[in-house]
Formats: C-alpha cells, structure tokens, sequence
C-alpha cells in the first residue's frame, strides 16, 4: 500500500477495538490537527480461533476461556499481544502495528512502530477475572485505550514517549 501517511493496524481484546476507531477518527481530513495515518485495519478478536484465522498465528493456550473469550495472566497478555503485533506486520505490511489483551492482572497493549517495539501497562490489575466488577474492568479499558492513544500520538509525532511506555527495542 503506497501512502505517505503512517499505516496502522490494530488487534484488540480487551479495548475492544476502540484504539482503532479513534486512531481513524483522529485522522479524519476534517479533524484540527489530524494525525498523517492510513488505518488499514482494526480488528477486535477475542478469541483464539479467530486470531488464527485471521492472522494465520496460533496463540499459546490460554488459562481459562470465557464463551470463547480467552483469559491470560498478565505474562501471558505480553506473549500474546507482541505475537499479534508481529503477526499484523507481517501480514499486512503497516508503519505501526498494536494489539492488547487483558484478563488476570494489568491489561497489556503493544506497539510495534517502525523498527522498535513498545509495550503500554495498565496500572489497574484484576485479580479475580471473570468475576471482578464491570466497573474495574471498564476502567483498566479505558485506561488502557487512553495510554495507546497517547503512547501513539507521542511516536507519530515525535514527541517524548511517557513514563508508562517499556521500551522493548527501539
């Protein structure tokens, strides 16, 4: 795909695919300030079956599945979203590539942009999921979503990463 916007692709779980969304909102032609991004694609699987068919990779097997949601411990989450980073890349090809997963512990969102990786933590963990409150497991969403967005913004334009961002390479 020849563009001279940022490409991006997005596989999300527990975001729910709202990462995605708001990265073409925020790219929108008639939006002040636009981000320079081609969204390519923002996919939410949820479950392992789809991810392989999709994405033509298989995850490691999860701890539980919840009507066929899969349910990983925070090392688990961090295995599972650099395999689908990795596997969005490759696949289609993008500048920037993101995924997250979350069930036990804090929820976990990788970037892969360019040549360097990056992983965004959540400070609110669950111990107990699937049986925590809707309300902490909308609030680790929603935390989630915000730190990716503002993890992304910074690469795209430059600017310093967070605090909250590991850098894996890069």
């Amino acid at each position: 795909m020849k563009t001279s916007a940022i490409t991006f692709a997005s596989a999300e779980c527990f975001t729910h695919g709202l990462i995605g969304a708001e990265v073409h909102r925020l790219s929108a032609p008639y939006v002040p300030g636009r981000l320079p991004v081609s969204v390519v694609a923002s996919l939410f699987l949820p479950g392992v079956f789809a991810v392989r068919e999709f994405l033509g990779v298989s995850l490691p097997p999860p701890i539980c599945e919840v009507n066929g949601v899969k349910v990983y411990n925070e090392e688990g989450n961090v295995r599972v979203v650099r395999t689908l980073t990795r596997a969005l890349r490759k696949r289609l090809g993008v500048d920037a590539a993101l995924s997250s997963s979350a069930g036990v512990g804090r929820g976990v969102v990788s970037i892969l942009f360019k040549s360097s990786e990056f992983l965004i933590r959540t400070e609110i963990s669950i111990p107990n999921f699937p049986d925590a409150p809707f309300s902490l497991i909308e609030k680790r969403k929603e935390e989630g979503i915000e730190r990716a967005l503002e993890c992304l913004k910074a690469l795209i334009t430059g600017s310093p990463l967070p605090g909250f961002v590991e850098v894996v390479n890069g």
